[in-house]
This record gives C-alpha cells, sequence and structure tokens, in this order.
C-alpha cells in the first residue's frame, strides 16, 4: 500500500496508483473508468453511456499511459477492446498480447479492414446505446497521426489506381467517430491534432473527453480552443487536465504499469478487491 494518507486532501496527489486507499475508494463497486483524482481526492471519470477521447500531450507527457489505463479498466468491466498499435519496433502495448476481449492491431491491413468493417456494421445498426460494458466496443489507437499516414500508405500501395480521394480506412474512422457513440462504440485516440480533420466538426463536438498535459498554447488552440487562458502544466508526471463539457479539470491521473494492466483487464485483482 501506499505510504500516502488516507484523508482526502485539498490538493492533488502526486501519483494514483491502483492500490492506493483513494484508488480503491474511487474503483471499488464502480462501472466506469476513472481518469484520475482531482483536488480534495475528487475522483473524474469517464462520462455515462460512451463518448470518444481524445489524448494529447508533448514527449513523455503520459499519452500511452492514459491510453493503457483506459483500455485495461474497459476490458475489466467487460468490454470488447480493439487496440492499434503499429510501431513493431517498439510496441507501446505489449501487455495486452494474448488477453481475452481485447484483440491487437500491429499491422496497417489489419486497421484498415477492421475500420472498414466496423463502420459497415455501424451502417446497418439500429441506434441504442448499450446498458451494459459487455455490449460495448472500444478502439483504442495510439499515435492516430501516424495511423493515418500509415492508412494512406497502405491504400495508394495496394490500390495504386484509385480514384478516391481518401483512403478508405480513413473515411471509416470518420464514419466510427460520427455514428459510433449511439451504438456503444467509442474512439479513444492518442493524438496532438484531433483525426481525422476532414470531417469539419470542432474537435470538441466529436470528442466528449479531451486529455492534456505537457502542451503549450498551440496544443490548447488545437484541442481545447473553448478553455481560456491556458491552464498552467506541471513537470509532475501524470499531472494533466481534462477536458468535458466545457470546463477543465486538473487531474492526477491513474497510473497502471503494464504489469498491473494485463493483471486488471484479466481480473486478478488485489487483495484489497476481493
Amino acid at each position: 500500500m501506499s505510504g500516502q494518507t488516507t484523508m482526502p486532501i485539498d490538493a492533488l496527489r502526486d501519483s494514483v496508483h491502483l492500490t492506493d486507499p483513494y484508488t480503491v475508494r474511487a474503483l471499488h463497486g464502480r462501472d466506469r473508468v476513472l481518469l484520475g483524482m482531482g483536488r480534495g481526492d475528487g475522483a473524474l471519470y469517464l462520462p455515462p453511456g460512451g463518448g470518444h477521447v481524445l489524448v494529447a500531450t508533448g514527449g513523455g507527457g503520459g499519452t500511452t499511459a492514459t491510453l493503457r489505463s483506459i483500455a485495461a479498466q474497459a476490458v475489466h468491466l467487460g468490454a470488447h477492446v480493439d487496440l492499434v498499435d503499429l510501431d513493431r519496433r517498439r510496441p507501446s502495448h505489449t501487455w495486452a498480447a494474448s488477453l481475452d476481449r481485447i484483440r491487437v492491431l500491429a499491422r496497417p491491413d489489419q486497421v484498415h479492414d477492421h475500420l472498414v468493417e466496423t463502420a459497415e456494421q455501424l451502417r446497418h445498426q439500429d441506434e441504442e446505446t448499450p446498458d451494459t460494458w459487455v455490449r460495448r466496443r472500444l478502439t483504442v489507437i495510439e499515435n492516430a497521426d501516424q495511423v493515418l499516414h500509415a492508412l494512406r500508405h497502405y491504400w495508394t500501395q495496394t490500390r495504386p489506381d484509385s480514384q478516391l480521394e481518401e483512403a478508405p480506412g480513413v473515411e471509416a474512422l470518420g464514419v466510427l467517430l460520427a455514428a459510433g457513440r449511439a451504438v456503444g462504440h467509442q474512439v479513444v485516440a492518442g493524438s496532438t491534432r484531433g483525426i481525422p480533420p476532414h470531417l469539419g466538426t470542432q474537435v470538441g463536438d466529436v470528442f466528449t473527453t479531451r486529455v492534456l498535459a505537457y502542451g503549450g498554447q498551440t496544443l490548447w488552440a488545437r484541442i481545447a480552443p473553448e478553455v481560456w487562458p491556458v491552464p498552467p502544466y506541471s513537470v509532475i508526471p501524470g499531472r494533466m487536465h481534462a477536458v468535458q463539457d466545457g470546463t477543465s479539470t486538473r487531474i492526477q491521473a491513474l497510473y497502471l504499469s503494464e504489469s498491473e494492466a494485463r493483471a486488471w483487464a484479466r481480473g486478478t485483482v488485489p487483495k484489497e478487491y476481493r
């Protein structure tokens, strides 16, 4: 157990780990994904009923750790997760290998097929927000900017004579962002730009939750333009701002190590939860 006090505090915690007493209280018996703890140990969760999530940080700001935490919690709650991680030399999500209800997509052709098939299913699916996590699905995308580039490159290489203005995989991602929320299919993406740009909508209209860290005014203007002035950032690892409903909340993000994320996703939980 952590050596930190179990009593609520006015300031932010310097860390939020799985077995810290205040984290145990925030997670125990909940059916929501915990983002982190705010002032006075106020827990901040993803909104009930879904909604896309964009995580945008500078280098080393915690994008991968945040995606890992969200994905592991979703699987723990019963959802199915498709995790896009195209970096073969240094994959970011080895913790997810061979786990039930989670599929790692490590090649552009796999990502293309997944997105196109999902978009086609959405076109024939009645709008009905799932009432249980077992019926929800998440597409978690590490480095979305790289993924968009890879999808376009894949299409030009495999269909050099195509007259389409945009790669079908990118178009399909736009469909998923536009229609997925209504049927319980969420996109959780790491990107400093927002995706895809051709939707013609504000980033806040697509991503109901945006998590930012280590970002200057340029990043904030791109990802959360409605929040002004730009909140100060901190060098404390895991210190972030979550933007929901036009409001920015400063949080210390929940941190799961790779081994903790794997165990949590599998349901191998600490004794405090048994």
